[in-house]
């Protein structure tokens, strides 16, 4: 036998089909086609002489050998996991990047950057984009999310869940209140944000869900972008439905003001996201303290074995 050590690409691919157990979510994991996971596995195979994966069934079954090689290969990784990031903590000339929506940036993290920036002791990047798609596209130390807290391959702590209702600049605000207009009606313009996945929650939950008079106006101002939501409600165009926790700041200070004492709340939110085992890093723990003092969050259990 020879004493080279197999490839890296094999020990990864085997890695996160073991830790998922499921190609496909390796796959997805590590940024490539499925194809290219069980071939790199087929060849650790034939290099180490073992079956590591029953294949039988449609589902990968780890066998004991399998077992054996990822309790050695877990530790190894994690070592070097651990001392990457203490050497990039430990160079000041690197920054650090953050990946999120023009909406939580701009209104939530865009103040607690400085902050963040000094603990780190290091200059901290933000960049944002609108969709999914793109944003684990990007590049970055750890990315904010919208979602239920499962991404595969990584590790998520909760900042807050979505929980929304109607908010409208003060000079708006007042008029909507000395009147007593009904939002949604001829006299009250609604700034809507598009979601046609139905992502978010929306004006027409907000209607169904939380007031008796249906509505009467089909004057929408229909957004794609949350930040762009905000930005109109501010300037006083319309009223806007706002997630509590991404507007708490605008509206602590007066910017905003909320139209309704009711909520609307769902089982997502808002998830600051790490590659698996951020949060067991020095830095990892630095940044959810310094965007969340105090903040004690479960890890999101990531729990993905869908058939092949």
């Amino acid at each position: 036998m020879g004493s080279d050590l197999p490839t890296l690409k094999g020990l990864r691919a085997f890695e996160e089909a073991y830790r998922l157990r499921s190609f496909t979510a390796a796959a997805a994991s590590l940024n490539v086609q499925q194809p290219a996971i069980s071939y790199q596995i087929k060849c650790l195979e034939e290099d180490l002489g073992v079956i590591l994966f029953d294949r039988k069934n449609g589902r990968p079954k780890p066998t004991p050998k399998a077992h054996e090689l990822f309790e050695t290969l877990s530790q190894a990784f994690d070592a070097i996991r651990e001392t990457s990031n203490q050497l990039r903590s430990s160079s000041p000339s690197s920054s650090f990047t953050i990946v999120t929506y023009p909406g939580i940036g701009t209104y939530w993290l865009s103040n607690r950057l400085p902050f963040l920036s000094e603990d780190l002791n290091r200059s901290v990047k933000l960049v944002t984009l609108k969709r999914d798609e793109d944003l684990w596209q990007e590049s970055a130390d750890c990315w904010i999310a919208f979602g239920h807290g499962h991404w595969p391959g990584k590790d998520a702590r909760l900042l807050f869940k979505e929980e929304v209702c109607p908010v409208a600049a003060p000079e708006l605000a007042a008029q909507i209140f000395d009147s007593h207009l009904s939002i949604g009606t001829e006299t009250t313009k609604i700034i809507e944000l598009d979601d046609p996945e139905k992502r978010w929650l929306g004006w027409d939950a907000w209607f169904q869900k939380r007031v008796k008079v249906a509505q009467t106006s089909n004057k929408r101002i229909v957004v794609n972008d949350h930040g762009l939501a905000m930005h109109m409600t501010l300037a006083g165009s319309g009223v806007a439905l706002a997630w509590l926790g991404v507007v708490d700041d605008l509206l602590s200070g007066g910017s905003l003001v909320r139209l309704s004492t009711q909520t609307l709340t769902s089982d997502a939110g808002y998830w600051l996201v790490g590659e698996r085992g951020f949060f067991d890093t020095t830095r990892g723990n630095t940044v959810l303290e310094s965007l969340v003092p105090g903040a004690h969050l479960d890890v999101a259990a990531i729990d993905v074995c869908d058939p092949e």
